[in-house]
């Protein structure tokens, strides 16, 4: 059944604003020890960069055959640059790209084990109003009415502040356009009256201010609260490799994850508010939803880094469901 939906979500038209942000991978070696520093020489043999924030969840869409059209601020650098290419390359839409002062970039270094090294980032958040923010949002006015729904991306990198939200939020209410949000801390109260939010544990406890047990009383309690707080229909809560729950009002769902030891979550993420924000648009039951995201999400933690989703290899992980 979730293959023929696969299938069939080439109709749909999606809207993803958010913070892009180029990902870099940098692969190598640890053999031997800083003389200046108590710290491992990397010997980097292999090198990547990669879409990464929302331009990831607007490619997973994309690979979906989901009409796209992603929103977001580059800078006009050398970085914002690679990112434009990039999307060009994977023939994503660009047309809703503006150019600002920097484009955010994460750098990771792997070593040959397959461990994160360490990470450095290169950013400047802004949320100040710019005249590039307010001819995003009237770009966004004007195409809204042709597209299905809309996805916020939020990394609290600076484009979606609370002005920017409240105007997307009333714009979506009037053109009656469901939105989808993969929140961050800083502004998780400002998404009320969205139709799905999607945190991970942690921002969960960060926003209730509350422990939250693995448990699914203690889960079914905090999804509740959510909604009751944002006043939003769905709570998608990813528990990492512990799996997720999905919560309409009184309704309940959780699946289990595929235990791994070290599982990369990096982007997992991304994979999940994509496959759940599309079966919630197209009506699925809760327990497909979940199998659905849940499976998205395994496939990216089974990689190293960022990995948008894959049509061919989605299709084949969802054989047997």
């Amino acid at each position: 059944m979730l293959r023929e939906f696969i299938k069939s979500v080439s109709k749909t038209s999606v809207i993803v604003i958010g913070d892009i942000i180029l990902d870099k991978y940098m692969f190598g070696e640890t053999s031997r020890k800083s003389a200046e520093a108590p710290i491992d020489i990397v010997d980097i043999n292999n090198q990547k960069e990669q879409l990464g924030g929302a331009a990831n969840v607007a490619l997973s869409f994309h690979n979906l055959k989901v009409k796209t059209l992603l929103f977001g601020l580059v800078g006009n650098d050398s970085y914002g640059k690679k990112v434009i290419s990039l999307m060009k390359k994977q023939k994503l839409n660009t047309d809703g790209i503006f150019l600002t002062e920097q484009t955010t970039l994460k750098t990771r270094i792997i070593t040959s084990n397959k461990q994160h090294h360490s990470r450095f980032d290169i950013e400047k958040i802004n949320y100040r109003e710019s005249k590039e923010k307010k001819r995003l949002f009237e770009m966004f006015k004007k195409i809204l009415p042709s597209f299905d729904f809309i996805v916020l991306q939020d990394y609290n990198k600076g484009l979606l502040d609370k002005k920017i939200i409240k105007k997307i939020i009333s714009e979506a209410k009037n053109k009656k356009k469901p939105i989808m949000v993969d929140p961050k801390k800083k502004n998780f109260i400002e998404y009320r009256g969205v139709k799905l939010i999607k945190p991970n544990l942690m921002e969960a406890m960060n926003f209730l201010n509350t422990k939250i047990k693995i448990t699914n009383s203690s889960l079914k309690k905090a999804c509740i609260s959510i909604q009751k707080k944002l006043n939003s229909e769905w709570v998608v809560l990813t528990l990492g490799k512990k799996g997720l729950v999905v919560c309409q009002q009184n309704k309940f769902y959780k699946i289990d994850g595929v235990l791994k030891k070290e599982p990369d979550v990096t982007g997992a993420g991304d994979n999940v508010i994509c496959i759940s924000s599309l079966a919630i648009f197209h009506d699925l039951e809760l327990d497909k939803i979940a199998t659905f995201s849940n499976t998205s999400g395994e496939i990216s933690c089974d990689k190293i880094g960022t990995n948008p989703i894959n049509y061919n290899e989605l299709i084949t992980k969802l054989k047997n469901i």
